[in-house]
């Protein structure tokens, strides 16, 4: 059962941390993007064994994205999931119609740290730190898993 506007207010401060009051929404929380810098991936990755190459971005009160790249943005809020409680995190229509597209990505049961934001533009952009880019849709499982998140983004490793 996905969560409503009252039930993600009540979440604030214990499982999302950071958070900013405006981002609960009607059925969802929006993440907003932070740090002080960005990834730009450089590709030439051989999966699972190698990962992409990529070059930090400066990310002062905006970062440009150039046309057809993909950079990874840490979240501002950090995330405690409980056992019995995952998220989908989709794109912000806002940010679709401006020519952005984001892979879907669960948050799995467990999981624990901030949230690496993939983001990739179809044309040249600025994007503001602090903005809201990605909506979530928490869902409550029928029972705590016995098989939380341990895996090695914990604590919110982009890459």
């Amino acid at each position: 059962m996905a969560l409503s506007h009252q039930s993600i207010k009540g979440l604030l401060g214990t499982v999302i941390k950071n958070y900013s009051v405006e981002s609960v929404r009607e059925n969802g929380y929006d993440l907003r993007i932070c740090g002080e810098k960005a990834l730009k991936l450089r590709g030439n990755a051989f999966l699972p064994e190698k990962p992409s190459e990529y070059e930090e971005v400066e990310f002062g009160d905006y970062v440009e994205l150039e046309p057809l790249n993909t950079y990874l943005f840490e979240s501002c809020e950090e995330l405690e999931m409980p056992n019995d409680l995952i998220a989908l995190m989709t794109l912000r229509s806002t940010l679709a119609r401006n020519g952005i597209v984001a892979p879907p990505t669960v948050i799995d049961a467990g999981y624990r740290g901030k949230i690496a934001i993939s983001l990739t533009a179809v044309h040249r952009v600025k994007l503001a730190k602090g903005m809201r880019t990605n909506h979530l849709i928490f869902l409550r499982l029928d029972e705590p898993t016995i098989k939380p998140y341990n895996g090695k983004y914990s604590g919110g490793v982009m890459l």
